[in-house]
């Protein structure tokens, strides 16, 4: 099965965090297993970057990438003129950060893993957490 994820997911993942939900955590696992595929909009690539270096995560972002680029599983997407259209319409969201994840998940038609509130209050798709 297919999916996208937020920023905090994927971090909360990497990190072993246990504020990440139990439903997402089987998906993440079984995604490590081959079951999955999930994908990493490419802004929340440059939003892990930023935390990485500015806010205390503790992860080898460079090491992260260079497993990224064998992974069959984890697939990243580029912000392509399609997500922005699709962005436009999502109103609801203030933030372009989280616009242009719902709208990779919309373009792709996955559902997302988050547990963004505000994400799950617009309706706009189907959440995992």
């Amino acid at each position: 099965m297919l999916y996208t994820i937020d920023t905090h997911s994927l971090i909360w993942f990497l990190t072993e965090n246990k504020k990440l939900g139990k439903k997402a955590l089987k998906i993440l696992e079984e995604t490590d297993q081959g079951k999955h595929i999930v994908i990493i909009p490419t802004i929340v690539l440059a939003e892990l970057l930023y935390l990485c270096e500015n806010k205390d995560v503790k992860l080898d972002f460079k090491d992260f990438l260079n497993k990224l680029k064998e992974s069959f599983n984890y697939i990243p997407y580029s912000l392509d003129l399609n997500v922005i259209l699709k962005s436009i319409e999502l109103k609801k969201l203030k933030d372009i950060h989280d616009r242009i994840i719902v709208a990779t998940a919309l373009s792709t038609n996955t559902k997302l893993i988050t547990k963004d509130k505000l994400i799950k209050d617009t309706g706009y798709l189907d959440c995992i957490w």
